[in-house]
């Protein structure tokens, strides 16, 4: 008895697909399980705080001034200030921060305050940049003194020439970045707050900075492991070169065949226990009688009664026999394409 390969290759193919779907199920039910989805809290403050100075008067027993004054131009002699940034985690994390303060001198003409007509940047606190470790990143900037006379100055040479209009813009910056074990990544935050002065006025009015106090939670990014994603697609792509594979194996079996040729593969198919497929053509022989059988399922009985195997002769293109052998007798039956495919 022969296997049909057909069959053969069909279960092998769906076998390999069922495993590989398997699998990659298994991968990324095993791969969700573990999906990151911690989170890291955070609480964050930020303020400027300002002190007035002044030169000496007869108008304030003090010789400074807190904030929430309208102050005579005048009288002051610089302003006492302080900065603060302050972040809190949850987690102790290696971080490096940059932190400086400049300030910006804006004149303008009184009638045309569009464009500046003069521009001035001053690095007020130099760039620093320190790392450090902990659960707690701060920048404490005491006691920064800002001489409000100096920039007086520039304000009444100008004078000379047009009615300026000036504004020093005091801008405390902070950068920094850190790595988290808890999210297995890199977390930063920047921040930013600006004191603004009045320069040219009789009296200034300055507004102090809100003061900035937040909180929050730093979420992860739900991913799949790298090597995981790598192993999924890789079966991904086994399972659809085996599919490709089964459906070319379906299309060539099927593929063009007429009606003569599905009615011997039914034949060869359905009663592959009793039938062995011999090479070559068969050939008669002088001494054998041969007895024609009219229909297949007679020479099935033929086998039947005598436990003799059918053997199946592919004869030509146009005609096989299928043949039991008794000895001297041979019964056959003959399958012709000229009897099936009509044009």
């Amino acid at each position: 008895m022969k296997k049909d390969n057909f069959k053969c290759k069909l279960f092998i193919y769906c076998v390999v697909i069922a495993v590989l779907i398997g699998v990659m199920f298994f991968l990324f039910n095993f791969g969700k399980s573990r999906l990151k989805k911690e989170e890291l809290a955070y609480t964050k403050t930020g303020s400027i705080n300002y002190v007035t100075y002044l030169k000496n008067n007869s108008h304030y027993t003090s010789s400074y001034l807190e904030d929430d004054y309208n102050f005579v131009a005048n009288l002051i002699d610089y302003f006492n200030v302080d900065y603060n940034y302050t972040y809190v985690l949850n987690e102790s994390i290696n971080y490096k921060i940059n932190y400086e303060v400049v300030g910006l001198l804006e004149i303008y003409d009184s009638e045309n305050d569009t464009k500046p007509i003069e521009k001035k940047t001053y690095q007020l606190s130099e760039k620093e940049t320190k790392n450090g470790n902990g659960q707690v990143i701060n920048v404490e900037l005491f006691n920064n003194k800002i001489d409000y006379a100096n920039y007086n100055k520039v304000i009444q040479e100008w004078k000379k020439e047009i009615s300026p209009n000036a504004t020093l813009k005091v801008t405390f910056n902070v950068n920094w970045t850190g790595f988290s074990t808890t999210l297995n990544k890199e977390i930063s935050d920047s921040y930013s707050d600006t004191l603004t002065i009045p320069i040219s006025d009789k009296t200034i009015n300055i507004s102090k900075p809100n003061k900035t106090d937040t909180s929050g939670v730093i979420k992860n990014e739900t991913s799949l492991n790298r090597g995981l994603v790598i192993m999924m697609i890789s079966l991904g792509f086994m399972i659809f070169v085996v599919t490709v594979l089964l459906i070319i194996t379906v299309i060539n079996h099927f593929k063009c065949k007429s009606k003569y040729e599905m009615k011997i593969s039914k034949i060869l198919r359905e009663f592959d226990r009793a039938i062995t497929e011999a090479k070559g053509r068969f050939i008669r022989d002088e001494n054998i009688h041969y007895i024609e059988i009219s229909e297949f399922m007679e020479l099935m009985d033929v086998h039947d009664n005598l436990n003799e195997p059918i053997i199946y002769y592919k004869n030509d293109e146009n005609s096989s026999i299928f043949t039991v052998r008794n000895g001297n007798d041979i019964y056959y039956w003959t399958i012709n394409r000229k009897d099936y495919d009509i044009n």
